[in-house]
């Protein structure tokens, strides 16, 4: 259990996570980092191993979870007690707005 707790960053290489486990965590980014925006591969890939009710569970257990991480960084409740990371900094002069994502969202 340890080693996949180390291994949580990199779970997509790792080698202690099973086809289970990945489909998982791979539901867990797509709803948090992509807001939910998970391809049906993606989902056909956690059917394999999970039922329609137990993605619904995942699902509401993944989201409300991240509603509680949202709201104690909003609200700065976080008990790491480390100022945020994450640091505004004005746009240069001439710079414009990248589309990095381009149509990924498209098929």
């Amino acid at each position: 259990a340890e080693e996949k707790i180390a291994a949580i960053r990199h779970w997509q290489v790792a080698d202690v996570y099973d086809g289970k486990e990945r489909a998982v965590l791979a539901w867990t980014d797509a709803l948090v980092l992509q807001d939910g925006r998970a391809s049906d591969e993606l989902f056909d890939a956690l059917h394999q191993h999970l039922s329609d009710e137990d993605i619904l569970e995942l699902t509401y257990h993944v989201l409300c979870y991240n509603l509680h991480a949202v709201s104690c960084r909003a609200l700065r409740l976080e008990y790491d007690d480390v100022p945020d990371r994450i640091q505004e900094v004005p746009v240069p002069e001439g710079g414009e707005v990248a589309d990095w994502a381009g149509n990924a969202w498209q098929k």
